[in-house]
């Protein structure tokens, strides 16, 4: 079957979703829930450091120090629980913890569907893969499509027992009247702030399986992702939350998108975000799993904006570089570049898989 052909498959499911709920009065699929509308997400409390910059206050989630470098971000999207597959996240885990940081600054962030794909995620409702995830030293990460998987309250629990910021601007809990997440993160890089903005798919709701899951017996819907037709809402929810990040501080920002390209909903496509935004320096992205190493999309006011996306399964390490020169490119890096296991943690990995797959879950 060729990609023409999934396309094609794909409108005719998304067509019928969408019938299916505009037949239900209840649903909220085509129109924003108030509360969404009245709820400030600057009154939400999240853990701060505040640090002063050219006199103004800014609200910091992370203070690396003073010293003037380039900031290297590194990325992994779509691991699928592949722990020991490709480069392997011991190898990644080696890689990043001894990256030259004489010269660079290093963070690592993941783009979602990491809690999934092997047995002993299914087993565990996706607990031994976090088990994992936790060891790694990642700073941020955003929840993915497969994430929702185990159901919505076991996604919350997953999440919630995560160790990195977990960031995702379009994940609104219409039964609790709640953003659970922080739209975004600052990070302060010596002289400079980078805030991360994280998006999900409003695909999401549509994946297989997953549809039933987001409505309550009586047909209410219970988590809404900004997932109107045509995607000004899902447009109008990230700028909101870049040009809150820019006024708390940062001087770039990175949308940490699991959204991708091929194959998705047009107007949730990171191409159409970004053309539909301003102000993002970057993009690194998920959910289609594709390889892109030097994308380059023009926004809103006719920028070309970097974008890097590393595959599937661990196969690649995505990065982007922020140089002192202001200037941001991305690489994925591949088998001749990380190519050391860290063998620690590699056994932490096989324990961990073992002892699930032995007790069940």
């Amino acid at each position: 079957m060729n990609s023409k052909h999934i396309k094609l498959i794909f409108v005719f499911l998304m067509v019928f979703a969408i019938c299916s709920c505009e037949s239900n009065p209840n649903s909220t699929l085509n129109h924003s829930p108030e509360e969404v509308k009245r709820h400030n997400s600057s009154h939400m409390q999240y853990e701060y450091k505040t640090i002063k910059k050219d006199g103004k206050e800014i609200h910091i989630n992370k203070y690396y120090g003073n010293q003037t470098k380039d900031v290297v971000i590194f990325s992994t999207n779509d691991g699928l629980s592949s722990f020991n597959d490709n480069l392997g996240l011991s190898a990644i885990k080696y890689y990043v913890d001894n990256f030259d940081r004489n010269v660079n600054y290093a963070t690592l962030v993941d783009i979602g569907n990491f809690s999934v794909g092997n047995e002993e995620a299914d087993l565990s409702n996706g607990k031994s893969s976090i088990e994992i995830i936790n060891k790694v030293g990642y700073d941020i990460i955003v929840p993915g499509s497969y994430e929702f998987n185990y159901g919505i309250d076991t996604f919350f629990e997953n999440m919630n027992s995560l160790d990195a910021h977990v960031v995702c601007c379009n994940i609104y809990d219409i039964k609790n009247h709640r953003l659970p997440f922080a739209p975004y993160v600052i990070y302060r890089y010596g002289n400079i702030n980078v805030g991360f903005v994280g998006v999900i798919s409003p695909e999401t709701i549509y994946l297989r399986n997953n549809y039933d899951k987001f409505f309550d017996k009586d047909g209410n819907q219970l988590i809404y992702f900004f997932e109107d037709e045509g995607g000004s809402a899902l447009y109008e929810r990230i700028q909101e939350s870049v040009d809150a990040c820019i006024n708390d501080g940062a001087d770039k920002v990175i949308l940490l998108a699991h959204l991708g390209i091929e194959g998705i909903t047009d107007e949730w496509t990171s191409t159409k975000v970004i053309a539909n935004t301003k102000n993002i320096d970057a993009v690194i992205d998920g959910h289609s799993m594709e390889v892109l190493d030097n994308g380059l999309m023009i926004n809103k006011v006719g920028k070309f904006i970097p974008l890097v996306q590393a595959g599937s399964n661990y196969k690649y390490l995505g990065a982007i570089n922020i140089s002192n020169e202001d200037y941001i490119n991305q690489a994925v890096l591949k088998e001749r570049s990380v190519n050391t296991k860290d063998e620690k943690f590699q056994n932490f990995i096989d324990d961990t898989l073992k002892k699930y797959k032995k007790s069940g879950g």
